[in-house]
């Protein structure tokens, strides 16, 4: 399967194995925990969280499906501490925290449900870690590689692309120790500091509202 990564001064063309790289679908509270993720996860405090939820100030979004469950949100493809967030095609994406532009991938369509043809932006953050916002609108990336995006900057476009049963938004982070565009890496447990208390991660099939900072 070959992913597009583009920059400003080239385009590399990257082999990625016959396995997927997301798999979301909405659950909308009806997805099991995985308890043995959920057991082992430590959030950090909301109110110092680096991170605000990503899309734009006063809307609100549902959590399509949450952390550790047993759908694809579970350990075993390392995506445990992964949210979807239900949202139409084009919704505007923001920055959930200030970076470099990483990688880029948006050349597929909308809803064909093939793995692998996922658009996404990748941002690295000032410590390493990776924020990856997937399944875009064909086109969708708003920033190339190697710029860099202040948190709540306006960064792409939702979509419906690739391995997804609805529109909506995959975002997650890692820690960075990993190639770009691998699916084994270490993710890391998020906290969105401008929206309701939810201490053990944003609950699935519960809304959320980007407050005012």
């Amino acid at each position: 399967m070959k992913k597009i990564i583009h920059s400003k001064n080239l385009v590399a063309i990257f082999m990625l194995p016959a396995i997927l790289l997301f798999s979301c679908g909405g659950g909308d509270g009806a997805n099991p925990i995985d308890t043995s993720c959920q057991n082992t996860a430590s959030y950090p405090d909301q109110a110092s969280s680096e991170y605000i939820l990503p899309w734009a100030i006063g809307q609100t979004y549902k959590v399509g499906q949450g952390n550790c469950t047993q759908f694809s949100h579970a350990t075993k493809n390392n995506q445990q501490f992964a949210y979807d967030f239900f949202m139409p095609i084009g919704t505007s994406i923001h920055a959930a925290r200030r970076g470099t532009v990483a990688a880029v991938g948006e050349d597929f369509s909308d809803g064909t449900g093939i793995t692998g043809q996922e658009n996404f932006i990748f941002i690295e953050h000032d410590d390493g870690s990776i924020g990856r916002y997937a399944h875009l609108t064909q086109q969708g990336a708003l920033f190339e590689v190697g710029e860099n995006v202040e948190q709540g900057d306006a960064i792409a476009l939702s979509g419906n692309s690739g391995a997804s049963t609805a529109p909506h938004l995959h975002f997650d982070v890692h820690d960075g120790n990993c190639p770009i565009l691998s699916i084994d890496c270490n993710p890391l447990e998020v906290t969105f500091r401008n929206t309701a208390a939810h201490p053990n991660g944003l609950i699935e099939g519960v809304s959320y509202t980007a407050n005012p900072l």
